[in-house]
């Protein structure tokens, strides 16, 4: 049986309102967060918005309600506090937040969606190589000329890797998969990894002076290993705050829906264990780090580690404070 029951009877929806909810204060992180003071958040939101309309990213009345309140600006501001230009950050989150309601929501095209890849408007020099015919493509195209010039090119050419991998998830038949029944463990986590988008987001870390690792560095196995920790942590705190929304649009890749069909407990067991496999792979996030700190003493690595705890703590504060994930939080 699929999702076209959402709109049914009462029996139907009683049994999506058995959906658990999440103490806040169960969601673990032993890192502060910190606010951007260089630049004021409000003119973000400002011209954040501007630049969504300029777009035609917010043509929906109800996507362009659910973009005010949920404050990309802020959340810019909390996972990239020393960033002196926070606004193409926060075009950044904000693209990749409408590119994942369109595929969340059934809202993608069918023809020229980015589940077919990006790279062709992401030219490494010179002029794009494909006419980008959506909004979400045209919007992108436009962003990659503001990211790129502050960028290394090897940067650069992992950055719109990681981007070509996410947009590409879309395509997947895991991804594309509308039925009610959620995948298995590890699939799950591989197509996680990707779909986040958290790569691209770790990536512009190195965007910010003093915190680009060389090759050498970057490719390092531990380097990696961190990288990919932390990556969990952060799509993981979504699906932990995110089950309400995406299970009411039929979408069955996220943690708490994996667990629950593994193990066959119910949705408030399926929401502890996933909180709780977080805590772990934060503690062993903990770990690694301190243990690459001793063993190093590259100013970029260290500055490089200190986004992603930032990146941790900034995207958990942004999430408790969202009306995005408001109905999936305790009161």
């Amino acid at each position: 049986m699929g999702f076209e029951w959402f709109d049914g009877n009462d029996h139907e929806r009683s049994w999506l309102m058995t959906i658990a909810t999440i103490d806040p204060m169960r969601l673990w992180c032993p890192y502060d967060y910190r606010r951007n003071a260089l630049i004021s958040v409000e003119d973000v939101e400002l011209q954040l918005h501007a630049w969504a309309e300029k777009y035609g990213l917010l043509s929906d009345p109800v996507i362009a309600e659910r973009f005010v309140g949920a404050r990309f600006g802020e959340c810019a501001a909390l996972v990239y506090p020393d960033a002196p230009d926070l606004l193409v950050y926060a075009k950044w989150l904000t693209w990749l937040f409408i590119a994942d309601d369109e595929f969340d929501e059934n809202r993608a095209p069918t023809v020229g969606g980015i589940d077919a890849g990006v790279l062709d408007y992401l030219p490494l020099d010179g002029p794009s190589l494909k006419t980008p015919t959506t909004p979400v493509t045209v919007a992108l195209a436009d962003l990659w000329r503001e990211l790129a010039p502050a960028m290394p090119r090897l940067l650069r050419e992992r950055f719109r890797t990681h981007v070509d991998q996410y947009a590409r998830s879309y395509g997947s038949a895991l991804a594309q998969s509308r039925t009610d029944e959620a995948p298995d463990l590890g699939p799950y986590v591989a197509l996680r990894r990707s779909s986040g988008a958290v790569e691209t987001c770790m990536d512009l870390i190195e965007r910010q002076p003093g915190a680009y690792l060389i090759p050498l560095i970057a490719g390092a196995e531990p380097v990696l290993a961190l990288r990919a920790a932390a990556n969990d942590i952060i799509c993981w705190t979504n699906d932990v705050l995110s089950i309400a929304k995406e299970i009411r649009h039929g979408e069955m890749n996220n943690l708490v829906a994996v667990l629950r069909g593994a193990i066959g407990m119910d949705w408030q067991a399926a929401l502890e264990a996933a909180t709780e496999m977080n805590a772990v792979r934060t503690r062993e996030f903990d770990r690694n780090q301190r243990a690459l700190l001793a063993a190093n003493e590259f100013f970029a690595l260290s500055n490089f580690i200190d986004g992603l705890k930032l990146w941790i703590s900034g995207s958990l504060r942004w999430h408790l404070g969202s009306p995005r994930y408001a109905d999936s939080l305790a009161s």
